[in-house]
């Protein structure tokens, strides 16, 4: 993805394993690609991910905070299909009970489990995040190349749901000029709402600096006219505007109550975006990029 924020945890981790795997040449050829690049490029398989969680963990540290899957990576990768890392998690999940557990993914490869992930809810507080940016599978094509076609993500989460796994839509990041319109958020929000939902929550963009490196290139490319707005917006700050946030707050708050749909955030802490003051809505969210009204 062009916004992607996590390429360097490609870095860090061939860094921290380099003297682990140099011997068949894999942190040596990972190494000599960029970070950006080798993310994509040189796909890291940690094939003793469900032997570890065995061994370590304990419900006792976790004091009821989630053990989430996917915060970085997707963890239903095309290479989840060869490899079932991902799966062998779950499996060894199985053998606790009553912890709070989170999945976040762009892929419909996790239908693949509904009848593992049913039995899990059973046992434990299973909230799967299913992330769709927008209904228009041409733009995300640009943005996020080779990711699944939203009908095929929204009818993963109508397999799941109807398996009774709690799935919400989260829609994140929402791009400044790019996917925050109100017609765009709307088709989101009720093509959710089709596929059973149990809540729809999003956010704007985090510009931190591995989002930078990929994005502002990509704007310059794709979408010059926004290129510059997006860098007066964001200046050296990772966050929206106040004021942005407010109203791209304000507006996923009114299209949650059209659609009646509960304003929370999952397994997230909830935070300031999924409620607010009513109020008049800004009809240009980029109006103070603009300079047609607040300055950012």
């Amino acid at each position: 993805c062009a916004y992607c924020y996590a390429r360097d945890t490609h870095r860090w981790t061939v860094e921290r394993a380099a003297t682990s795997i140099t011997s068949n040449g894999a942190a040596t050829e990972a190494a000599a690609l960029p970070s950006t690049e080798a993310f994509e490029r040189r796909i890291l398989v940690k094939k003793n991910a469900a032997t570890l969680l065995a061994k370590t963990l304990d419900p006792a540290r976790l004091r009821g905070d989630p053990l989430v899957i996917g915060t970085a990576t997707d963890p239903y990768q095309p290479a989840e299909r060869e490899f079932r890392i991902t799966r062998a998690l779950l499996e060894a999940l199985l053998n606790y009970r009553n912890l709070h557990l989170g999945i976040i993914t762009k892929s419909p490869l996790i239908a693949r489990d509904t009848e593992l992930l049913a039995e899990i809810s059973k046992r434990h507080r299973l909230t799967v995040s299913l992330s769709l940016g927008s209904m228009d599978g041409t733009l995300l094509r640009r943005l996020e190349p080779r990711t699944p076609a939203p009908h095929a993500r929204l009818r993963a989460m109508k397999k799941l749901t109807s398996a009774g796994v709690r799935v919400g839509l989260l829609i994140a990041p929402i791009l400044p000029g790019i996917t925050d319109g109100r017609a765009a958020l709307r088709a989101l929000v009720a093509a959710g709402k089709e596929a059973g939902a149990a809540w729809i929550a999003g956010s704007p963009l985090r510009m931190g600096p591995a989002t930078r490196t990929t994005l502002l290139p990509w704007l310059v490319r794709e979408r010059p006219d926004l290129a510059e707005r997006y860098r007066r917006h964001y200046g050296d700050r990772h966050w929206v505007s106040k004021t942005y946030s407010e109203a791209l707050n304000q507006r996923l708050t009114s299209l949650q109550e059209e659609f009646g749909i509960a304003p929370e955030e999952g397994m997230r802490v909830k935070r300031n975006f999924t409620r607010v003051k009513r109020g008049k809505e800004q009809v240009d969210l980029w109006s103070e990029v603009r300079g047609t009204g607040p300055s950012s």
